[in-house]
């Protein structure tokens, strides 16, 4: 039962808004440390950290004071000019990652966008033609055309019309298919990847598949390109999920946790790839403004330090244990998937009842591909409220068992 005000803030947004999102009937007012509250003074836990982005929680004191410190200096100046924060932020991500260099976006969209524009531009340099890139069924890059020409899904593509043309999507998973395209197609001038797909429903890429994939990449200079937009800023249980592989990629981009929630995306390229991108090759009037700079210095700084990796391999260890648990007690759960505070547990049933009952008893979670419940909290959740979640989705899983 929705309240007088959360129906009028319903009615408004149907009226002012375009629809195109599946809102749930909560409205958010603030936020203090894994806990959200809404417009009617509830509280949740929060699962979900935004879609893996509010990594540090909310209201958190560092962040708050070095972001006010930011908008009381210089906000946004354009890329007509030098930037001390987006130089610091790419030094910190030089150092957490790979030797390289660094462009700062708006999204993780835009993100894989300049990653397309790059490696094109790398493939045609080497000879005429070879343009091709080579996505994965069920991956998701995005949503503007280029990153949705990339995403191998076609409930995200249709009834957009003709799609950007050269691209080829594989089985994921599936060595065979990727050695078959590549005797068959020689303008193939990079791959895309995810090591966890996300939008899928949680699924870890296999790592003999992984290592094979990129030594053929790398005999046949090949670029590669790890998605990390949810996968990195220490969600895994490392800085980025690639770390988990011993592997180097060529490119990697980044975006979602990267600074907190303030909108920013990042590839962060070889520097022999960064030399493509000539003066006016590329651009963005807000990417990698002062203010989202400094916030995603402050996020890279945090992730540098091993005490919150620690904390988000320990939070990990309890999760999976719990989910294992409860796996044993109901036949609902049909697979646990993930890495670090990653989590895909996915059910017998669509997963959005289930969804909607944890948000009336206070938890916040979410449902991708349909049957796939993810856990995300943010990183430095503290056990106790991760014990309380876990009590909720416990309890909801293990009724919905009994009364199915």
């Amino acid at each position: 039962m929705t309240s007088k005000r959360m129906n009028s803030i319903i009615q408004e947004d149907s009226e002012y808004l375009f629809q195109n999102y599946g809102r749930l009937p909560v409205c958010f007012a603030r936020g203090e440390g894994s806990f959200l509250f809404d417009v009617d003074g509830k509280r949740y836990i929060d699962f979900l950290s935004g879609i893996a982005v509010t990594n540090l929680g909310y209201a958190n004191k560092k962040f708050m004071k070095r972001l006010q410190q930011q908008i009381g200096t210089i906000i946004h100046s354009s890329n007509w000019f030098y930037n001390r924060e987006q130089i610091e932020a790419a030094r910190f991500l030089n150092e957490l990652t790979f030797p390289g260099k660094t462009l700062f976006v708006n999204s993780g969209t835009e993100a894989n966008e300049a990653a397309i524009k790059l490696v094109r531009r790398y493939g045609l340099s080497l000879e005429k033609n070879r343009f091709k890139i080579i996505s994965f069924i069920d991956s998701f890059h995005g949503r503007t055309f280029g990153s949705m020409s990339a995403t191998a899904q076609n409930k995200i593509q249709n009834g957009f019309g003709p799609l950007v043309p050269g691209f080829i999507h594989l089985p994921f998973n599936d060595i065979t298919s990727f050695k078959r395209e590549l005797r068959r197609d020689r303008r193939i001038c990079a791959i895309f990847i995810e090591l966890i797909q996300g939008e899928a429903g949680i699924k870890p890429a296999n790592k003999d598949f992984i290592n094979e994939l990129f030594s053929l990449c790398q005999r046949n200079s090949i670029i590669t390109v790890v998605d990390e937009i949810q996968t990195g800023m220490g969600r895994t249980g490392k800085p980025f999920a690639y770390q988990h592989y011993g592997i180097m990629p060529d490119i990697i981009t980044l975006a979602k946790g990267l600074a907190g929630g303030i909108p920013i995306g990042a590839l962060h390229a070889k520097s022999y790839l960064a030399e493509h991108f000539v003066k006016g090759s590329h651009g963005s009037t807000f990417g990698g403004n002062h203010l989202a700079c400094a916030a995603a210095t402050l996020m890279l700084k945090e992730l540098a330090d091993a005490r919150l990796l620690k904390q988000v391999n320990s939070l990990s260890s309890f999760f999976f244990d719990r989910l294992h648990e409860l796996h044993e007690k109901t036949p609902i759960i049909r697979d646990i998937r993930g890495m670090g505070l990653h989590i895909g547990v996915e059910i017998d049933r669509p997963g959005l009842d289930i969804v909607k009952k944890a948000l009336n008893m206070g938890l916040v979670i979410n449902c991708t591909s349909e049957k796939v419940l993810r856990i995300m909290p943010p990183l430095n959740t503290p056990l106790a409220v991760a014990k309380e979640g876990m009590k909720i989705f416990s309890d909801i899983v293990l009724n919905e068992g009994n009364s199915g």
